[in-house]
């Protein structure tokens, strides 16, 4: 991951208002910009938050960077992004450091091979004789990218001297694991109206993305130490009627490789502390019907239990494939997490300093979600309203072939020689963190 990034030190006046780092976790020489906002703005809202946050869980610490690779405790949201001036916004100041301005314009000015065909998708594979028991790719076919749904009038081939590298998770191989094991994480938010009485400037921010504190919250902070105790055993004791479960479903293709995944994530949730779940608050956000603005509260199970499915529904490329995450099914232990993330919510923006920011909650508000609704009402709740988070991994697995697996540690795809897929669905269990840098330090290897 260090290779790809081009981190900016906070300066000293972002020091100041808050921003915190760990120099030796981070890359200087790559090309994917990160840092902090500036203007760094809203710091008196994201003070007060952390101040809020501290006071409903006084277990939880602050976290100097996020990136150390010990992500739980309480920190200030760093970005892939190039920073602006310290006193305006530049013309490239705080705009997003993609993979596209990152890797892909650099190159098109460096090399004179490279070429992208926008408007065009690839479809399928040519396959040449087999070498042994393996098959070797020999091309690729692909159209101009139809309408949803419209018969493509034209394709065309090109042909391959070394190998494919897919970053689509979507491959014409004959696999069972792939399309299997999908895995995103879903959210739910509390909206809260800030009081008139507030200075627009303390929680707005310009040309900046919105979220500026984070939590990456353990299962005792969530769920308290006796619960998260019952919930271990309970997790530990049906990971085989789970993972046959979800083999059942279709979501996996073997008991005992998901088997051994679910006690790996149970572990690391436990005996490790893995975070499982981010709560994030957003500093300034659309105004509510009345026009006044809000805080919004947002947070998501960060290493789901469940399984789900992506597969194509028809041999025509124009129509979508179907994706089913299968949000919510099997373990309890995610609907009670989120649950309790609904209540902790609530705490928080019910202590001080945060509760003299704001005046009501009106997402869901208490007419809708009462106080005192039942661990059933709450968990009904979050069913009703949850998003996905568009996190999605684990599609085309690297684990062992006998386990499940679609690719190999050198992300080759089993059964090919020169077939490598290289993007989030070769990850194979969800992490404690956003995907991207992780996608990145794939990418670099």
């Amino acid at each position: 991951m260090k290779k790809a990034e081009d981190y900016h030190l906070p300066n000293p006046q972002q020091v100041f208002l808050g921003a915190t780092s760990d120099p030796g976790v981070h890359g200087f020489n790559g090309t994917v910009n990160a840092g902090f906002p500036q203007p760094y703005e809203a710091t008196i809202a994201a003070q007060k938050m952390e101040l809020a946050f501290q006071a409903a869980m006084p277990n939880l610490t602050e976290n100097n960077d996020l990136a150390s690779g010990f992500p739980n405790g309480l920190a200030r949201f760093q970005y892939s992004i190039k920073p602006g001036n310290r006193t305006k916004v530049t013309p490239d100041g705080n705009l997003r450091s993609s993979s596209a301005n990152a890797y892909i314009y650099p190159s098109l000015e460096k090399k004179g091979n490279l070429i992208i065909l926008t408007g065009h998708q690839a479809t399928t594979i040519v396959w040449a004789k087999h070498s042994g028991s393996l098959s070797r790719a020999s091309g690729v076919n692909f159209i101009p990218t139809p309408a949803e749904d419209e018969i493509p009038f034209s394709s065309y081939q090109v042909a391959l001297l070394r190998e494919i590298i897919i970053a689509s998770g979507a491959i014409g191989v004959d696999l069972p694991a792939v399309g299997t094991n999908l895995q995103d994480q879903a959210l739910n938010l509390n909206g809260f109206l800030v009081s008139a009485d507030i200075p627009t400037e303390q929680y707005t921010a310009v040309n900046a993305p919105l979220s500026m504190t984070v939590a990456f919250l353990d299962v005792e902070q969530v769920l308290g130490v006796d619960a998260a105790f019952i919930a271990q055993s309970d997790l530990l004791q049906s990971v085989v009627q789970r993972a046959k479960d979800i083999v059942s479903s279709g979501a996996f293709t073997s008991e005992n490789g998901l088997a051994k995944i679910l006690q790996i994530q149970a572990k690391s949730i436990f005996n490790l502390k893995a975070p499982v779940i981010e709560m994030s608050v957003e500093v300034a956000q659309p105004s509510s019907a009345d026009g006044a603005p809000i805080l919004l509260a947002t947070w998501w199970n960060l290493i789901p239990q469940w399984r789900g499915t992506v597969h194509i529904q028809s041999n025509n490329p124009s129509v979508l494939p179907k994706v089913d995450p299968q949000y919510y099914t099997g373990a309890l232990f995610d609907l009670f997490l989120k649950g309790n993330s609904t209540r902790l919510a609530r705490k928080i923006f019910n202590t001080s300093p945060l509760k003299e920011f704001v005046v009501e909650e009106v997402i869901p508000g208490l007419a809708v979600l009462p106080d005192n609704a039942t661990d059933t009402e709450v968990q009904a709740y979050v069913i009703s309203t949850y998003q996905p988070t568009l996190h999605p991994i684990g599609s085309v697995p690297m684990l062992p072939r006998e386990d499940g697996g679609a690719v190999g540690p050198d992300l080759v795809v089993y059964g090919t020689t020169n077939v490598r897929v290289i993007d989030s669905s070769t990850i194979p269990i969800q992490i404690s963190a956003h995907l991207s840098s992780t996608v990145y330090g794939f990418a670099e290897k």
